[in-house]
């Protein structure tokens, strides 16, 4: 791929960023990295000069019931009267026959600002007519999707009319340059239609509690001298519980809200700070963030999936401490979500393209191995498509890449098979000893090579001295004509005239009550070659496989938590197709290692109830939702057995996994274990379909799968069963089947008890 498709598919991918964020798709992301900002930021300092005069509880019990009397708010004016400014954040509308005495007080008192709000019903509630000369200001604040306060506008226009902020009156009060003043209101679509202009975002100073408050109570009845007030900007509001109207703001972890006058505390703090929060444009944004994502895109082409993993973390992290740095010393927020989310993509991206490379190098891989394997069945297997990355994320093209590492993986499989077939050919020598161990027959070619070798042909016990030199395995040295019958087929090498690999079949040949001794020498030698060769390809392939199938499922995880609708459908198919090889590859690997004998296994003392109790733990997950109830059956002791704990456990898991497939739901799978006499015994029964007769002896076969009615869509590989009873007769064990064709099978694990339980 040209480097030209790469930087095109990264701004296709920022320009739909871009457009996501300019919709307003990661609002809600953003407002919680806002909110956090000011969690880790903490509270700071306000103004001094800004008190908060509380109607609490302690007031509304001494002073009265609410609303408390006018009477009781002349009190309070005159007691403040050195404050700079008194603000009420209590709605006067309401007409009283204590407004005049009301407003004889404000005049004499410091300057006043009242409340304005537009109520429910999209009506005006100003002053009282009494009241009304008195400068007044609306007490609006912008609640977000999430119902937090973050904004206030400080101009509204509504029914031809222009209404500053309530906080804006403060501040122009206090000496500060007005924000509606000159302003012209526009023509309003209908009457019910509201403007809102000059946005402020609110920078609180901390949680509920942070602006100092003195009891209105306390204030009228003199429990503060007048200097307490002196200069002050004092606003009036209330704080009892059951009154206040509760405001969530970003400090409010738990949601617990803040009063409305404490709202309005804040703004005017910001205002006389000129520290409200200024928020960077999406213009902005994207010039800062864009170049840093594009570096990161070309990063992340020349290095490993570790290392990119770790930039990314780095990046995130230091972006997020730069977007804190200028939230806490400049007061500046840049919204980060769209710009992380950047990073994200083009890395996922760049795995992409570096995934659809590493498909391009693993077909090389299997042509450059394919001139060694034979082609089962004379068809041309899949090879690996090179529509790019587009073909990995349609249907169509996972399939075919799927296909691909399955064609790999047959020809795999079929290359083992041909190979165990070739023991079919001729026999290369016969000898045929009598009861008293003399040569009563062979044949030229076992004369000539046991000539040829110095091993001595006319006794049979001085032929198995001779032989047993030869063998390869070592287990199998002992001359002794009995351990050979118990052995089997034993493998010797002999190199005169050439390299040579011979398979002694030895046996018994019962003629007329006397028993004679049969050595049947087959040339495996071609055999071996193949064995070694296909070890060499098992080699190639099990390196070359795993790391790209790896890639595939860490990539399309990746997309699967990224991606959206179809697309995430398709991650989806990937990563389950994966799973699925990789299961299949490792199981074969498994079934390899066991047939020849390359598993070693790791036998300690294990407890065979806990190893069961833990495997039921495992596949619960996959017994409820099956709806099928997974029972145990094992005894609280018993004495441990000498077993591989690791394989053990697959192997149970693997018949768990099998009686679940193959039951309906609600019908249980019991796990047993029992003791015998020289034995420990599991067992995994079920009520499932059960096995037909014809199918009993063959379940073991690798790859071979029953059809069984009400079993078509199951799905699996053929190899489970097959890797059972290899690994328990590894480990000295048997394996028992007991079925009843649609009643359900009884799979019994028999394993030699090893160790006794201590006297």
């Amino acid at each position: 791929m040209m480097p030209i498709r790469k930087i095109l598919l990264a701004a296709l991918c920022l320009l739909l960023l871009l457009g996501l964020e300019y919709l307003g798709c990661f609002e809600g992301m953003n407002n919680y990295f806002y909110d956090l900002a000011f969690r880790f930021r903490g509270p700071e300092r306000p103004l001094d000069k800004i008190l908060i005069a509380a109607v609490d509880e302690k007031t509304l019990d001494r002073l009265g019931p609410w609303p408390l009397k006018r009477t009781c708010y002349a009190s309070l004016l005159e007691k403040m009267k050195p404050s700079g400014i008194v603000a009420f954040d209590i709605l006067l509308s309401e007409p009283s026959p204590f407004d005049p005495l009301l407003a004889e007080a404000m005049k004499k008192g410091p300057p006043v600002v009242l409340p304005i709000l537009i109520n429910e019903d999209l009506m005006i509630e100003h002053p009282a007519r009494a009241l009304s000369a008195f400068p007044a200001g609306h007490v609006h604040v912008e609640r977000g999707i999430d119902g937090v306060a973050r904004e206030v506008h400080h101009t509204l226009y509504f029914q031809g009319r222009l209404l500053p902020s309530f906080a804006s009156m403060v501040h122009e009060l206090a000496g500060g340059r007005s924000l509606s003043r000159g302003a012209h209101p526009p023509e309003p679509e209908d009457e019910k239609t509201i403007f809102q202009e000059n946005l402020m975002r609110i920078n609180y100073a901390g949680g509920p509690g942070t602006i100092p408050r003195v009891s209105v109570c306390d204030v009228v009845q003199g429990a503060y001298p007048e200097d307490h007030f002196r200069g002050r900007i004092v606003l009036v509001g209330i704080t009892a519980m059951g009154l206040v109207d509760s405001v969530t703001t970003p400090y409010a972890e738990t949601r617990m809200g803040m009063s409305g006058v404490e709202v309005q505390a804040n703004i005017v703090n910001n205002l006389l700070l000129g520290n409200e929060i200024r928020v960077v444009s999406l213009a902005a944004s994207w010039l800062i963030g864009i170049p840093v994502a594009l570096l990161l895109y070309g990063l992340f082409f020349r290095m490993t999936e570790g290392s990119c993993l770790l930039l990314l973390i780095a990046a995130v992290m230091i972006y997020s401490l730069l977007t804190l740095l200028a939230f806490f010393v400049w007061h500046v927020w840049n919204p980060p979500a769209a710009t992380m989310l950047s990073f994200l993509v083009l890395l996922t991206l760049a795995y992409l393209l570096k995934l659809h490379a590493a498909a391009e190098s693993l077909g090389a891989t299997y042509a450059a191995i394919r001139p060694h394997l034979r082609n089962a069945g004379g068809k041309d297997e899949p090879g690996y498509g090179r529509e790019g990355i587009a073909g990995l994320l349609t249907p169509r093209g996972i399939q075919r890449q799927a296909l691909s590492l399955h064609g790999i993986a047959h020809q795999l499989i079929f290359e083992k098979e041909l190979s165990d077939r070739i023991l079919l050919s001729d026999i290369f020598g016969v000898a045929v000893f009598d009861p008293d161990g003399r040569l009563m027959l062979a044949n030229g070619d076992i004369h000539r090579l046991c000539a040829e070798n110095e091993i001595f042909l006319n006794a049979r016990d001085r032929f198995l001295s001779d032989l047993a030199g030869h063998v390869l395995e070592k287990e199998a040295s002992e001359p002794a004509f009995e351990q050979w019958l118990q052995m089997g087929a034993i493998t010797v090498f002999l190199d005169r005239p050439e390299r040579r690999y011979l398979k002694v079949d030895v046996s018994l040949l019962p003629v007329a009550e006397k028993a004679y001794s049969l050595f049947l020498l087959t040339d495996i030698t071609q055999v071996k070659e193949v064995e070694l060769l296909k070890g060499q390809i098992v080699s190639i392939v099990s390196h070359e496989l795993r790391t790209p199938m790896a890639n595939i499922q860490g990539f399309s995880e990746l997309l699967a938590g990224s991606l959206e609708g179809d697309l995430k459908q398709y991650a989806g198919i990937v990563l389950e197709e994966s799973e699925r090889l990789t299961k299949f590859v490792n199981t074969f690997l498994d079934i390899n290692r066991l047939e020849e004998g390359r598993e070693r296994m790791e036998k300690t003392p294990v407890s065979v109830p806990d190893l069961v109790r833990k495997a039921r733990v495992k596949m619960q997950p996959a017994s409820k939702g099956k709806g099928i109830e997974l029972l145990a059956e094992v005894p609280a002791d018993m004495a441990p057995v000498l077993l591989d704990r690791d394989v053990t456990e697959q192997v149970l898991l693997n018949l768990i996994e099998n009686a679940l497939k193959y039951s309906p739901p609600n019908r249980p799978v019991i796990l047993r274990v029992a003791e015998g006499p020289d034995s420990v015994i599991i067992e995994v029964a079920d009520k499932g379909y059960g096995i037909r007769d014809e199918d009993r002896d063959r379940i073991f076969d690798k790859f071979y799968r029953a059809n069984v009615a009400g079993a078509e869509t199951v799905k699996g590989s053929g190899l489970g069963l097959a890797f059972v009873k290899r690994a328990v007769e590894a480990q000295g064990g048997r394996v028992i089947v007991r079925s009843v064709f649609g009643k359900g099978s009884t799979f019994s694990l028999v394993f030699p008890r090893a160790v006794r339980p201590e006297m």
